[in-house]
């Protein structure tokens, strides 16, 4: 669930929403404020509560745990572009749900 929109970009990942209306919606929206999201530790947050998050599917929950296994915990966010298969693309959207302390 995303909580809101934080980028107007996001509003291209509305299912069945076409390009051309996307478009036509920008013109006139505006992100007044963004929505208040209660981040997860991803250092102390389950399997189960990291596949649940937006943007994140079970290989990529996958790939954080068995990165987490290697360096026992993730100091910053920035270290998740290390992980082979990230997608570098939906960072900021990620980052948007996950904290380190």
């Amino acid at each position: 669930e995303l909580k809101g929109f934080s980028f107007n970009d996001q509003l291209y990942e509305v299912y069945y929403l076409d390009t051309l209306l996307a478009d036509k919606i920008l013109k006139q929206f505006k992100i007044v404020s963004k929505p208040a999201i209660e981040k997860l530790n991803v250092n102390t947050a389950s399997f189960k509560e990291i596949l649940h998050l937006p943007y994140i599917d079970y290989a990529l929950t996958k790939k954080i745990f068995d990165y987490k296994d290697k360096v026992s915990e993730i100091r910053d966010l920035e270290e998740l572009r290390k992980i082979e298969g990230f997608p570098l693309d939906k960072f900021d959207r990620i980052a948007l749900y996950l904290k380190t302390k």
